[in-house]
């Protein structure tokens, strides 16, 4: 049964942020434990790139989505709306977990260097020479990269799309993808930029990473066409769907060198759309279930302390909330808390001031804690679907 909505909450979006999550928190629980030094363990489950680059594509199509959806209702996408509502969104959680990280390091608590903090603050973290950081590994600020991605696409894409408009927008995606494509494919052999800043690892840089993001707004752009929509739900079969994941999966499997294709890229934001336009039976109720909705909305502050909790430097004062399985309640104790105390009343904050085109998921409506096992989605008749962003 074909489903084909333009915007709104996309609750399948939730269960592919648990997915995206749950595959860094395994990553860093095995690789940064002693399971890390047995060479079999540690290849099953390196799946935390996969996993940010599974946030990437959600990233990109969802941002890209909801500034069509603005442009549908307003007829324009206003750049400062876009970036209050961002602004609240992103700054304070993570600004909250650099300050706690501050607290921790002036206290003799946990090494952070001033140059990975001020980096970090302001995101130029997967920038940063390893030699700027004088002492100190760097481990409870190094996923500030991603973030770092993440803000220098948003200073990116909305303006190209309001510069260039739909149509020409999706050559601009296109293009630049596949301009980083090639671009990273001469540097992984030529190393060009390694000599500019000698140790930044390749796969943390914007200019290596942008196409995840750019091809979630090419899917976006071109499923924004009601035939192109249409076409796509009918025809986006579940073999087809099936085909999409097992040819990741075998990309992952026969790399010995993870390079980030243009391939993989592409990949997932059709398995995503696949699930957002087409009904998949098990998988979309698997993905839409509570659980996974729960650690979905979670998953931004999971991912910001998961650091803190996951790694433990040589000799820290915090090994012992640094353990299985404390640090994993802590993680999700400090997540839940992050969540419910900072991340949704700023991003109610951001909707007062600078309204979305539709009014929100449920919980971050200021009618979303009524306690009602009835949400506003399921209250409203079909099409009348709510933006999460």
């Amino acid at each position: 049964m074909a489903k084909t909505p333009i915007g709104g909450y996309l609750p399948t979006l939730d269960g592919w942020r648990a997915i995206a999550i749950l595959a860094v928190l395994l990553d860093h629980a095995v690789g940064y434990s002693s399971l890390g030094s047995v060479s079999s363990v540690f290849a099953l489950t390196r799946v935390g790139p996969n996993g940010v680059s599974l946030f990437f594509a959600i990233s990109g199509f969802l941002i890209c989505s909801r500034l069509l959806e603005e442009e549908r209702a307003f007829g324009k996408i206003s750049l400062r709306g876009f970036y209050i509502r961002r602004a609240c969104r992103i700054l304070p959680p993570a600004m909250f977990y650099l300050i706690a990280i501050a607290i921790l390091s002036f206290f003799g608590l946990i090494i952070v260097t001033r140059a990975e903090w001020w980096s970090s603050v302001f995101f130029f973290r997967n920038y940063l020479p390893p030699s700027w950081r004088n002492r100190g590994w760097g481990g409870y600020t190094i996923h500030y990269w991603s973030l770092a991605v993440e803000e220098h696409f948003y200073l990116l894409w909305p303006a190209a799309l309001v510069w260039f408009g739909k149509q020409r927008a999706r050559w601009f995606a296109g293009g630049l993808a596949v301009a980083v494509a090639v671009w990273r494919m001469w540097d992984f052999h030529a190393h060009w930029f390694d000599r500019v800043i000698p140790g930044l690892l390749i796969g943390t840089r914007t200019d290596i990473r942008l196409d995840a993001l750019l091809l979630g707004c090419l899917a976006a752009l071109l499923l924004e066409e009601e035939g192109i929509r249409a076409a796509f739900a009918r025809h986006f079969s579940s073999w087809i769907w099936g085909l999409c994941i097992a040819g990741y999966v075998g990309l992952q499997l026969v790399q010995r060198v993870r390079n980030y294709s243009i391939v993989e890229s592409a990949l997932l934001p059709l398995i995503v759309a696949g699930t957002v336009y087409v009904q998949r039976g098990w998988i979309t109720s698997l993905l839409e279930s509570r659980p996974l909705k729960w650690v979905g909305r979670l998953s931004y502050s999971l991912y910001l302390w998961q650091q803190l909790f996951s790694v433990s430097e040589a000799g820290s004062r915090l090994s012992a909330v640094q353990r299985w399985p404390l640090n994993l309640g802590l993680l999700f104790l400090m997540a839940w808390l992050s969540y419910r105390f900072i991340e949704r009343p700023l991003i109610r904050l951001g909707h007062r001031l600078a309204p979305p085109p539709t009014e929100g998921r449920e919980d971050l409506t200021l009618t979303g804690d009524r306690g009602s096992g009835e949400t506003e989605t399921e209250a409203r008749p079909p099409g009348e679907m709510r933006a999460s962003a």
